[in-house]
């Protein structure tokens, strides 16, 4: 008899069942009540342009806006480290999108 044992991943302590449909590991993240920051996703910008959505996945730094969830994968948010990390890229990514504004605004 088969039995269907569903595709697990871990988001810091949460134990997560994905499927084929997930697109990121920012969805994923938020059906656990896990806010990963994605403002270029959100904005529909280059995906991972901002650098905000910054994680662990399986020991190497990723870019959850851009991480399609596969089974088994360990993914670490809430670290000091990367939450200094994520909190500088935010700034920088504020910094540049207000350039980019003032530089339209000069032109019109």
């Amino acid at each position: 008899m088969f039995t269907f044992k569903p595709a697990i991943i871990e988001i810091d302590t949460h134990k997560i069942a994905i499927s084929p449909d997930d697109q990121n590991l920012v969805d994923i993240a938020r059906k656990v009540r896990v806010n990963i920051a994605a403002p270029c996703l959100k904005n529909r910008r280059i995906k991972g342009c901002c650098h905000v959505c910054k994680v662990e996945v399986d020991g190497q730094p990723r870019y959850a806006c851009k991480v399609k969830p596969m089974p088994g994968m360990k993914v670490t948010v809430r670290r000091a480290d990367l939450d200094a990390a994520r909190k500088e890229a935010a700034k920088a990514y504020k910094q540049k999108i207000k350039a980019q504004e003032s530089v339209a605004n000069e032109q019109n």
